[in-house]
This record gives C-alpha cells, structure tokens and sequence, in this order.
C-alpha cells in the first residue's frame, strides 16, 4: 500500500508523456504513431482533452465510429458545441446530410464562440441548408391612408363616411431558449390605426405568443399559447385567450421552384367588452398556405376556414348573428422588377354562412333569412427596397360584400403608403 502511491504517479506522469508524444506526432502527420501514444495514455488517463483529440485522429484516419464515439462522450461537456460540428463533419463524410444539417443548426444555434458559429453557418451553407433564424427579430413600420366608406354603410346608404389615417405596426420575434431542434419561441406584436376625424373607428391591437417549437429534418412543429387585447374606439371590444399548433415544411415544391407549406389550428376563447357582448364564445380557424419563388416571380395560394360560435345578438323582436362559418380562398402573385422593386397583386375570396337565421323587422312584417356574404379584394402592391433594413410600400385594395341581405352590402376602398424598418 505504501508502494502503490508512487506507482499511480508515475503511471499518471508515463500517461501525460504518451499524450504530449502522441500530440507531437500527429503534428507530424505521423497518425500511426499518434495512435499508439493517444490509445496508451487513454488507458491511464481520464481526459476530456485526450478524448476529444482521439476524435480528430480517428476522423483523420477514417474510422467514423471511432471518431463518433469520442466526440459523443463531450456532448454533455462544456465542448458540446464543438463536439456537435465535429458530428456534424463525421455526417457529411459518411453522406448522412440530414444529420449533419442537425449537427450545424445546434450548434449555430447553441455555442457562444462567434468562430464555431461562423464555421458552423459555414458549412450549412455548403450544403445548401437554410441557417436558423436570428435569435432575436424586430418590424417597425409606419403608414398613412385613406378609406372610402369607414363604416361599411350598405350600397343603398345616401352618403358615406370617408377617412384619412395613421397605421403602425411594431413587432418583435425571436427564441429566449434553443437548444438542439428545439426551441422556445415569443412574440409581441402592438398594431394602431387612428383615424383623422371618425375617430370613433379607431382599433388597436396588443398579441402575445409564446410556443415551443421542433425543427425535424423534413418539418417544424410548433404548440403554443397565445392572448389578445383589442380596442374600439375608446372601448375595450374583445380579449381573446388562444391555442396554437402549427406543422410547416420546406419539402412541397410541385417543380423546379422553391416552396413552403404550412397548416396551422386556432382554437380561442372570445371574451367581449360590454358594448359587445354579442362576441362572446369561441372562434376556430384551420390556415393552410403554400408559398413559392421561382427566379423573379413570387406566388402565394391560402385557404382558411373559420367557424364561429358566438352569442348573437337577440333583441326580442330582433335576432342577429355573428356566427359564421367562413370559407377564405387567397392567391398572390409578385414580380421583382429589380433587386429592389417587387410588384404584386393578389385577390381573395371570402364566402360567410351563418347557421342560425336571422329576424329582422321589415316594413312587410318579419323577415326571416340565413344570411349569406360573398366578399371579393382585390389588391396592388409596390414594394421597394431602400436598404438591407428599409423599405416603402404601397397598397392599394378594393373590397365588395354582396349579401343576400340588402342592410350588409358595401363596397370599401383603402390606399395605404408607408415605411417599413426590419431589424
């Protein structure tokens, strides 16, 4: 027992020696020799530093398993991150690509070191992968508009009201948390529009999300919860309490252009401000999308369908509801004219049926009829890119709602002129 102590030293010092020779041969390109040193010091010595060299020389030699091996044994170590690009090299020598592409975006994602991060976007690039988003996202914009006929008064009104106005959106987005494919995404989003003169037409609108998000090799996932708050005028309209799942992918292309599709579920709980207790209940709505480029050209094709089931509004003599079910079919279109100037148009077309009928007091009598809209926008847009962060826009956009009740026909145009900030 006396003996053993200067045994374990000298066998922790012959260990220690083996590693520096080990070291120095691989320096030389001697990977044999280096292989015998670095394979007798791991029988002595317990090391992340010697573990993580055994790795390189491994890899250098051709023997991936090998090579696996070690640098998985870091993955719970401070050197995940740099264990992780090394996985990542080992996928891509072995033609397993989608495993690499994992490896990069954790560690693009996760390490601290600007240089691992660069090497890491690096090679993602290389393989033609998408990087992962910024972690942290910011939108400031600022229009000002006009709006025929504010209060949606029916065709048959003698007169209209019309508005000049102020509308900002400011937004930001990104992941507090990330870590491998998953992260934990958050949201905020503040929107204004205040009218000149018909101030009483005023709306504004706070949302906050937050959601867990998994990024697969051929699909993201995300499961969030989200909230509203929006004003009318000076009153409180509505809150909204809301659950959020959404599947998205980048594999859908029909042919040669680059696509993503998404779907995605809102189920909300409406809680309405007194003046609008007939808003109370609940609101669904199933979104599904596809977008394309294809050298200068843009395309957009959208369907939702929401389903409302409110509390309608029941005067006694009256009944009205504000329960639909809505159809919304969305095509777009874009051409960039230059590396700055994209224009576009889009047209949409939105078919309301309410389940329950309405009564309503006619000078004939009473009026009962299942009310059904059909609505159709159509839009023109100009965007042009100022800088890498700022662009105009322009938006034009005409919307007809034909009813099979007279009282809920309009017509409403809207040109809108602004700034837009990206961070």
């Amino acid at each position: 027992m006396v003996a053993s102590a200067p045994l374990q030293a000298d066998s922790l010092a012959n260990a220690r020696a083996q590693f520096k020779a080990g070291i120095a041969a691989f320096q030389k390109n001697e990977l044999e020799q280096a292989r015998k040193h670095l394979e007798a010091a791991a029988t002595q010595l317990d090391s992340r530093a010697l573990t993580y060299n055994l790795g390189v020389l491994y890899y250098r030699l051709g023997e991936y398993d090998s090579a696996e091996r070690m640098f998985s044994k870091l993955l719970s170590t401070k050197q995940r991150a740099l264990a992780l690009y090394n996985l990542g090299l080992i996928a891509l020598a072995t033609n397993q690509e989608s495993r690499a592409r994992e490896a990069f975006v954790a560690v693009a994602n996760e390490s601290t070191e600007d240089n691992l991060t660069k090497l890491a976007l690096g090679q993602l690039e290389k393989i033609g992968a998408a990087p992962p988003p910024a972690r942290w996202q910011a939108l400031m914009s600022l229009y000002a508009g006009f709006q025929e006929n504010v209060a949606l008064f029916p065709d048959s009104a003698p007169s209209t009201l019309d508005g000049s106005f102020l509308e900002s959106v400011n937004a930001i987005s990104g992941y507090p948390i990330r870590k491998g494919n998953n992260a934990l995404q958050a949201k905020l989003l503040l929107y204004g529009r205040e009218y000149l003169e018909e101030t009483d037409f005023n709306s504004h609108l706070a949302r906050a999300e937050t959601a867990w998000k998994h990024s697969g090799n051929l699909y993201t996932f995300k499961l969030g919860l989200g909230a509203d708050q929006l004003w009318q005028g000076n009153s409180s309209r509505e809150r909204r309490a809301r659950l959020i799942s959404a599947l998205s992918t980048g594999q859908c292309a029909i042919g040669s252009e680059s696509a993503s599709c998404s779907i995605t579920l809102h189920a909300e709980q409406v809680f309405a401000g007194n003046q609008f207790k007939a808003y109370d209940g609940q609101h669904y709505r199933i979104d599904s999308r596809y977008k394309a480029r294809h050298e200068r050209w843009r395309g957009e094709f959208r369907y939702r369908v929401d389903y409302d089931d409110r509390e309608n509004l029941d005067t006694g003599a009256e009944y009205f509801s504000v329960s639909p079910l809505g159809q919304t079919l969305t095509v777009g279109l874009g051409y960039s004219v230059t590396p700055k100037l994209e224009l576009g148009t889009s047209a949409s077309y939105r078919f309301n049926y309410y389940r329950t009928p309405h009564r309503l007091e006619v000078p004939e009598g009473l009026f009962i009829v299942r009310r059904e809209d059909n609505r159709l926008t159509l839009g023109l847009e100009g965007e042009y890119q100022a800088t890498n962060t700022v662009s105009v826009r322009l938006k034009l956009e005409q919307a007809q709602n034909n009813s099979n009740i007279a009282r809920y026909d309009y017509d409403r145009r809207t040109a809108t002129l602004g700034v837009s900030v990206r961070l």
